[in-house]
């Protein structure tokens, strides 16, 4: 949750430094806050379920099958999504990025059906940790755009 706050932060100090809010940087917040509460979730989703009484390998593998489905469906349309707002070509960081995040809910769906039990846990949070530091790293690379697009003062092209 911190870290979709953070994401509202930049938006305030892209503001300060001269820059305004273009469909495109509504864009870019909207995805850093859907990455947030995905990763909160993806954190709270197996206690909740031990919880309530459900046995470990069967709170790691529905948290896992949830999981893939709901990451599965945002990295698989993350490039027409981000294309919708932004036509240009997509940089090679972001490429990777998406490439990664499907490779995540990959992993997830492997974990609600393959895995052996005494790894469940491992995979989830590895999974789910992936999710974290890729959103982590969108940060820091759209940042540094927008920095050197508004010291620039020109728009950001990606």
């Amino acid at each position: 949750m911190t870290f979709a706050g953070l994401s509202v932060l930049t938006m305030i100090l892209r503001q300060m430094l001269g820059g305004r809010m273009t469909k495109w940087d509504s864009w870019v917040t909207r995805t850093w806050i859907q990455l947030g509460f995905m990763t909160t979730f993806g954190s709270i989703l197996p206690p909740l379920l031990i919880l309530f009484g459900a046995p470990a390998p069967i709170a790691w593998r529905i948290s896992s099958g949830v999981m893939a489905a709901i990451l599965g469906s945002w990295a698989l349309t993350f490039p027409r999504r981000r294309q919708a707002v932004n036509p240009t070509r997509l940089p090679l960081e972001v490429v990777i990025y998406s490439l990664a995040m499907d490779i995540a809910a990959l992993a997830l769906a492997a974990n609600a059906i393959v895995v052996p039990g005494q790894l469940l846990a491992g995979v989830y949070a590895a999974a789910v940790t992936a999710i974290l530091i890729g959103a982590g790293m969108l940060f820091l690379f759209a940042f540094v755009h927008w920095y050197e697009a508004t010291i620039g003062h020109e728009q950001p092209k990606s």
